[in-house]
């Protein structure tokens, strides 16, 4: 019974301070326009974005930089590997976030999928808007 009460105990301290560690990244970025990332709309403002890992499964935290108020919680579609700066890539009518790089964990989130164009000019690039996103100090 001691034995199971000690594991027990060990495995709470064990929970918390997975709890409590540090995010694997963490971020800032300004929005000059109101846009719609996921099923949150931000408004233009000052932002901080983090990541947590909930059963193998990254979520992004955006939090309201002058609050630090939690505004939206955001799972990907997929990833894939990013080159580059880190960034947000707003789609090319300025209202949605398609994806996130982020350069220092070397990925690209995808929020929306490029979509496929119909036209006469295949050749034509898809164009996105890019919005840098800064290293917060850890």
């Amino acid at each position: 019974m001691k034995i199971l009460l000690t594991l027990g105990i060990l495995v709470s301290f064990f929970w918390a301070g997975v709890a409590n560690a540090a995010p694997v990244y963490r971020g800032q970025f300004s929005l000059p326009y109101e846009v719609r990332w996921g099923q949150a709309v931000l408004p233009a403002g000052e932002y901080l974005l983090k990541f947590e890992d909930v059963t193998t499964r990254v979520f992004v935290v955006i939090q309201d930089a002058k609050s630090g108020k939690n505004v939206a919680y955001l799972a990907p579609m997929t990833t894939s590997e990013g080159q580059g700066t880190s960034a947000l890539l707003i789609t090319d009518d300025g209202e949605r976030v398609q994806s996130l790089r982020v350069a220092d964990l070397g990925e690209t989130f995808i929020y929306e999928p490029t979509p496929v164009r119909k036209t006469k000019d295949v050749g034509e690039p898809h164009k996105v808007q890019t919005l840098p996103i800064v290293s917060a100090k850890k």
